[in-house]
Formats: structure tokens, C-alpha cells, sequence
């Protein structure tokens, strides 16, 4: 018996060595579909990872179904308290008046400005600070009513991802971390399995083509098995006491929250928000609307309008306006990035993402990364099997080279 096990001790070793292998190569496909963020090699002989490499057509899909779904822009906007945003600037920008107002006349005029009395310079703080106040309810209603058409929210998010490639990455990594765990762990179990099925096959079957082609089952079938069972059955199936889902559906409400954390986080902040409206592809229609209201200011307020006037003379007039409009502009990106305004608005919008995408029902649900997957699970799969394949020949060659060339399988 002894004699047996060691003359056949190889056979034993083909279970691990397929746990070892569905392992390796489940792992090596999460990887090379994620990294590297660039091009690596010389072209055909090269590789980016399958997301990096796709940021526009996954980041563009994640806001058509995900974000689209529950509402889209109209639904984030109704989510912030306009009152506490409105609130903020009013109250930030009042002691910025002084030191804005005195930059513009000194760059428009600055030895009148510097020779006008102290009263007179009072005078227009207190007077644009007035119109100010009440002209920022007019332009915080117009910017809201007309939000989705000065903000391309599909620019934001590709423009964001395109700039720091990992972003997506993490994204996915956020919600589908334990799926991705799985997706490789399990390659062992399953490894496992087809291992003991090869070696039986191969005891009975000694022929050259077999562990090739087993690694090659090995390297696909775990691979794509895992996957099946991290998407489906798409709704709770019930067989006797027990309940299966596709293990990311089940967890749809844990992943909801993660999701829309990360979102509002790292990708839709009040100050990508502010960056985009007016540096954006949309920034002329934001900077038409500014301008207009700055022009209604200086041009319908009888009292603006003449300290103005007066200050600068009609030849500057139209000058300031357009220095007005950029500082309005300086001053709003400034106050944008402050780290806890960004996070009050954050949490309105976070709570509503997680509210509404938690409700979906799993079938829109999985749209959140189940492109990922389902884009180019071929690549995957066949990464699997080409891998396991090469791991089919290792064994064949350095386990059973020489038992086969002496039974005559292999020609010496």
C-alpha cells in the first residue's frame, strides 16, 4: 500500500495544485481588470486595465442608469437645503465685500480711489453689500431653476474619473469589495473540485492532452461560476428552507450606502459642482446669467448706479462690470472649498442617493457595476482559461515528463 501512495503520491497533489491555480488566475483577472491605470508595453504587446481603459463608457453608464434612475441632477438639487447654501455665501462672502470692493477700484481706478474719503468708500461697501443680499436671492432662484441646463452632470463625473484614473477603480472597490474577495477565494474552492476530477481522469486517462486542458476547465469555469453566483438569481429564489440571490444583490442596501459615501465624497463635491458651472463645457450659459445679474445691479439700482458712475466715470463703467463678474467668480470658488460646507451638502445628497438606490428593484440594482463584469466577461474568462492552461502543461511537464516519455505518450 505503501509502495502505492508513493509511486502515485503525484495524483494527490493535482487537487491543490488546481485550488492553487483557480486562485492565481481569478486573481490575475481581478487585476488586469482594474490595473494598471495606463498602457503598459508596446502596442499590440501590451495591456491597460479593462475599467481604466473604458473610464468614459462605464463613468457615462454609471449616470444614464444609476444616477439617471433615481431622479438624475433634479433629484440632488431638491435634496440641498437652498436656505443653508444661500445662508453660507451671505454670510461668508459680507466680510470678503470690503476687501473685494477695494480691489476692483484700486485696479479701475486707483488714485481716485486712493484720494476718496473714507466716508464716501463706506458709502459703496455699505451700498454693495445691500444690493448684494438682495440680488443673491435672484441668482441662487435662477441658477436652481435652471441647474440641469448650466450643469452637464455626465461632464462632471468622466471629467473627474478621466483626471484620476483610480477613481472608478475605488468606486467599484467600495461596493463590490467582498464580491471581488469571493471572486478569487472561491477559485480555490472550486479549483479544488475540478482538481479531484482531473486526477481521476488523469490516472484513468494518461494522455499529454489532459491537465492541459483540465487547467484550461480549471482556469475558465471557476471563473465564470463565480460570477454567476455573485449576480444571480437576480431575485431571492427560494428551494425548501433556503433563500439564494446573487451574493452582491443581498446586499444591496449595505452597498447603497457605500456607493452614495463614495459619490459624494470624492466625485460630486460643492466644489466640482462650483468648477464646473464655470470653467465647463456649459460655463458660457453660468457666466451669461452672472454677468446679466450684475448688470441688472449696477444698471437698475438707481443708487448703484450712480456712486459707480461716479467713482469710476462712464468709460470704466463697463470695465467693472466685467471685473465684477470675476471676482464673483474667485470669491464663489474660494468659498466652495471649504471642507465643511462640502460635507453638509454631501450628507443631503448622500442620504437621498442611499434612500432611492437601496429602493430599486435588484434587476436595475446590479446596472451599478454588473457592466463591469458583464462588458468583458469574455476577457476574464479567457485570461482564466489561458492561465490554467499554461498551469495544465507545468504539471504535465514537470510532474509526469518523464513517465510519459517512457510509456511512449510523449516521443522522446
Amino acid at each position: 500500500m505503501s509502495a502505492w501512495l508513493s509511486a502515485n503520491s503525484s495524483y494527490f497533489l493535482i487537487p491543490f495544485i488546481a485550488a492553487g491555480a483557480g486562485w492565481g488566475t481569478n486573481w490575475l483577472a481581478i487585476k488586469m481588470t482594474f490595473y494598471p491605470l495606463e498602457y503598459v508595453g508596446k502596442f499590440p504587446f501590451g495591456w491597460r486595465g479593462v475599467v481604466p481603459s473604458r473610464i468614459r463608457k462605464f463613468a457615462t453608464g454609471m449616470v444614464d442608469t444609476t444616477i439617471g434612475r433615481i431622479g438624475g441632477l433634479p433629484a440632488m438639487v431638491d435634496a440641498i437645503d437652498m436656505d443653508e447654501v444661500k445662508a453660507y455665501f451671505l454670510d461668508s462672502a459680507t466680510p470678503m465685500i470690503a476687501e473685494a470692493v477695494h480691489s476692483l477700484m484700486r485696479e479701475q481706478r486707483r488714485v481716485m480711489w486712493e484720494n476718496l474719503p473714507a466716508p464716501s468708500k463706506k458709502l459703496v461697501f455699505q451700498i454693495v453689500e445691500m444690493e448684494m443680499r438682495e440680488g443673491f436671492d435672484s441668482v441662487a432662484q435662477d441658477i436652481r431653476d435652471h441647474f440641469e441646463r448650466l450643469l452637464d452632470l455626465r461632464e462632471l463625473v468622466v471629467r473627474k474619473c478621466e483626471e484620476n484614473p483610480d477613481l472608478l477603480n475605488r468606486m467599484v472597490f467600495a461596493c463590490a469589495a467582498k464580491e471581488l474577495s469571493f471572486l478569487v477565494f472561491s477559485g480555490a474552492f472550486f479549483g479544488f473540485g475540478f482538481g479531484v476530477v482531473q486526477a481521476l481522469v488523469w490516472f484513468f486517462v494518461p494522455q499529454w492532452w489532459v491537465l492541459p486542458f483540465f487547467g484550461f476547465l480549471v482556469g475558465t469555469l471557476t471563473n465564470w461560476i463565480a460570477i454567476q453566483l455573485i449576480f444571480t438569481p437576480v431575485e431571492p429564489k427560494k428551494f425548501g428552507p433556503f433563500v439564494f440571490q446573487g451574493l452582491f444583490l443581498k446586499r444591496q442596501n449595505e452597498i447603497s450606502e457605500e456607493f452614495s459615501r463614495v459619490f459624494t465624497e470624492q466625485v460630486l463635491t460643492a466644489q466640482e459642482v462650483v468648477h464646473t458651472l464655470v470653467h465647463g463645457e456649459r460655463s458660457d450659459r453660468t457666466l451669461s446669467m452672472l454677468r446679466a445679474h450684475i448688470s441688472d445691479i449696477m444698471e437698475h439700482k438707481l443708487i448703484v448706479q450712480l456712486v459707480t458712475q461716479a467713482a469710476v466715470g462712464p468709460e470704466g463703467y463697463a470695465d467693472l462690470k466685467d471685473a465684477a463678474l470675476e471676482k464673483a467668480i474667485q470669491y464663489t470658488e474660494e468659498l466652495a472649498e471649504d471642507r465643511s460646507f462640502n460635507q453638509a451638502q454631501a450628507a443631503a445628497v448622500q442620504k437621498m442617493l442611499n434612500e432611492r438606490i437601496s429602493a430599486q428593484p435588484p434587476a436595475e440594482f446590479q446596472d451599478l457595476v454588473r457592466p463591469i463584469f458583464h462588458e468583458d466577461e469574455w476577457i476574464l474568462v479567457a485570461i482564466g482559461g489561458a492561465l490554467g492552461a499554461l498551469v495544465g502543461w507545468g504539471q504535465l511537464v514537470l510532474m509526469f515528463g518523464e513517465r510519459l516519455i517512457a510509456n511512449g505518450v510523449i516521443p522522446n
